[in-house]
């Protein structure tokens, strides 16, 4: 059986200065099947600005809950249907190991390989107080 999704905003980022243009939308995505559901996040960030935007709709009007399919819409366009494909298969992995029915799938690590070393990360520096 495959779950069936459903996308929905949880928080939108806007600049105030750009008559609150949506710069970034967090959205959730639920796969249910049968009486098990389960939800990953993920973020969509919109580059430009209100200029840019030939039908801009105000944040008000985005904010009415038939306007969220919109907003979904945007970010189902931004992240390709790659992207989309990729985070609902990662709510049915969930969903499927939650029943016990999940086919781990094989992962390679660069460490596993002949890749060169990844860079190390400068840690941050230790704060000391000032005197």
């Amino acid at each position: 059986m495959a779950a069936s999704f459903s996308w929905r905003v949880t928080s939108l980022k806007t600049d105030p200065s750009d008559d609150n243009y949506i710069f970034e939308a967090l959205v959730n995505i639920y796969g249910t099947e049968g009486s098990v559901t389960k939800m990953t996040s993920a973020s969509c960030v919109f580059p430009g600005k209100k200029a840019d935007v030939t039908d801009f709709k105000s944040l008000d009007d985005l904010k009415k809950a038939e306007n969220e399919a919109t907003i979904v819409e945007w970010v189902k366009a931004g992240f390709t249907e790659y992207k989309v494909t990729k985070l609902e298969k990662m709510v049915q992995n969930l969903i499927d190991q939650h029943n016990g029915t999940y086919n781990k799938e094989k992962e390679v690590t660069a460490n596993e390989t002949s890749y060169p070393s990844l860079p190390e990360i400068t840690p941050d520096p230790d704060p000391t107080p000032s005197e």
